[in-house]
């Protein structure tokens, strides 16, 4: 997708918070170590996940934070890929971004989705976001057990796992595009092992 030629308000919103988040992953000391934008598929998927694992293995992360960043990585390019909606023209406005610094790495993404699944996605988030370490796993356990899929197959699961991997260091925005639309942003960050 090149951002610069899209030339709708909703492409300006969209390039502007990537440019957003690029601009964070190349200052004070970061560096940005994936970026995927545009249009995501299951091969796609499976693409980015091993560039993530490969990347984080060559620069000598712990076994347990790769497992941690890449289970965030899979749960959340899973989301994009399964519910992630189209503007008017047809495009799937995605991003997939990943920064690093010396004590962290921060799991950027994004996607379009109805302006109505965003209040459930809000207060589906912000009580997620409330749950100590103990009440997430009570939580994640008693969906696996009784969730009910909604109508793309999900359960909910992917969030859940996304804020105990991260230690429940995840913070979420809803941009309103147009009368139909909203871009979904999520930031999910995981310390590096000392």
């Amino acid at each position: 997708m090149d951002l610069s030629k899209e030339g709708t308000p909703e492409h300006t919103i969209f390039a502007e918070k990537v440019d957003q988040i690029r601009t964070a992953c190349s200052s004070n000391g970061s560096k940005e170590m994936v970026l995927h934008i545009g249009e995501l598929d299951q091969n796609q998927v499976n693409t980015i996940s091993s560039i993530v694992e490969t990347q984080m293995v060559n620069i000598g992360v712990s076994k347990g934070v790769i497992k941690r960043i890449f289970n965030i990585a899979i749960e959340t390019l899973q989301n994009i890929c399964f519910h992630a909606e189209r503007d008017n023209n047809g495009n799937q406005m995605t991003y997939f971004i990943i920064g690093r610094n010396d004590q962290e790495f921060t799991i950027y993404s994004g996607n379009l989705l109805p302006n109505e699944n965003a209040d459930i996605l809000v207060t589906r988030l912000e009580r997620l976001k409330s749950l100590d370490e103990a009440n997430l796993k009570k939580e994640y356990l008693e969906v696996l057990s009784n969730g009910e899929l909604s109508q793309k197959g999900g359960a909910g699961l992917g969030f859940i796992t996304i804020a105990m991997k991260s230690n429940n260091n995840i913070d979420f925005q809803f941009q309103k595009l147009n009368n139909k639309l909203s871009l979904f942003s999520m930031k999910a960050i995981v310390t590096q092992d000392k």
